[in-house]
């Protein structure tokens, strides 16, 4: 709203943060086009002046359905498919339209959840293991966009997890009852370094696992992949190819456990007879390769997202407990 009392336009924007129009656009649209100084003085001209974008208005006029936002590494991982079938099921007292956002970087995801609030093209946002930066977050709560987090905590948002340092324990425990005793982790590089992933929180787990039993963890056996499958296959020679050959390994998730499984067959070395190994999330991947794997409810997750996020659009005073599910085991032919 300006100081005369009418609505806000893109030309308000653009003076008050000194730049034109189309840098005003690129910065919500375009965020990465846009030097970051910049950006930042659009999105704060956006907020002093309670802007809408009129295509944004009118859209929302027209929508009879809640429209959310859901943002994940959907192509990067495919558990995510099965915590989207979660949230496209889940029971809702409100017709919901779900937009997916396959987010690549925490960069990226960084700079188009500032520019969420300001665009009013969400009626709210679940975040699926997507690290935030502070900035993103105070964006989200100041711009009262009700979002909730999934895999991932903190930040004053509701949020759900599962308990992945159970998961560790678990899959140490199935590895020491076949009577292994030098063990690996293979788990997912650190995308923010500051915040703790799920693949920090199982070898946690697992660590405290394997200490519980009279083991430890050396720390040459543990081996972090990038995001592809060919990261993973080299991760998996650098554990399975050692001269201290593991003869138990914890795989962050069932497609780092697969890398292990070829690795070992490409060397030669038999499963279980000669490396029993666990794998995360029951997928089918896991049902074809016989693999004992942590099943995490992936699904529940999602569903309980969208019930979370209707109750916040609902009554935007309302809080929302966040909650962490439990995990169990399936045990196959690789232990």
């Amino acid at each position: 709203m300006t100081a005369h009392g009418r609505p806000a336009t893109i030309y308000d924007v653009a003076g008050l943060a000194q730049v034109s129009i189309a840098t005003v656009s690129k910065a919500l649209n375009a965020p990465a086009k846009v030097a970051e100084p910049t950006r930042r003085r659009v999105l704060e001209a956006i907020r002093q002046l309670n802007f809408v974008p009129k295509e944004t208005a009118t859209s929302r006029a027209r929508r009879s359905a809640r429209r959310i936002g859901v943002f994940a590494p959907f192509s990067t991982y495919p558990s995510f498919a099965e915590r989207l079938n979660g949230i496209l099921t889940a029971e809702s007292n409100q017709p919901v339209e779900v937009v997916v956002h396959d987010v690549q970087s925490a960069a990226e995801s960084g700079r188009v959840l500032e520019a969420l609030p300001a665009l009013r093209s969400y009626d709210g946002v679940i975040i699926m293991s997507v690290p935030l930066s502070q900035e993103a977050a105070d964006a989200l709560r100041h711009g009262h966009l009700p979002a909730v987090l999934v895999d991932v905590a903190g930040y004053g948002l509701p949020s759900v997890t599962t308990d992945d340092e159970q998961g560790g324990r678990l899959a140490a425990n199935a590895l020491i009852r076949t009577g292994r005793t030098r063990f690996a982790f293979l788990g997912h590089r650190q995308v923010l370094p500051e915040l703790e992933s799920p693949s920090q929180r199982r070898l946690l787990g697992f660590r405290a696992g394997l200490a519980e039993a009279g083991f430890q963890l050396d720390p040459n056996a543990t081996a972090l992949a990038g995001p592809t499958f060919e990261d993973a296959i080299r991760a998996a020679i650098d554990l399975v190819g050692a001269s201290a050959v593991p003869t138990g390994v914890f795989a962050h998730t069932d497609e780092l456990a697969a890398a292990v499984h070829l690795v070992a067959r490409r060397l030669g070395r038999a499963i279980p007879q000669d490396i029993a190994l666990v794998g995360y999330d029951d997928s089918s991947i896991a049902s074809a390769l016989d693999l004992t794997t942590i099943r995490q409810p992936l699904r529940q997750t999602g569903e309980w997202a969208l019930r979370a996020l209707n109750a916040l659009i609902s009554d935007p005073e309302a809080v929302a407990a966040s909650v962490t599910l439990p995990v169990g085991i399936i045990r196959r032919g690789s232990t």
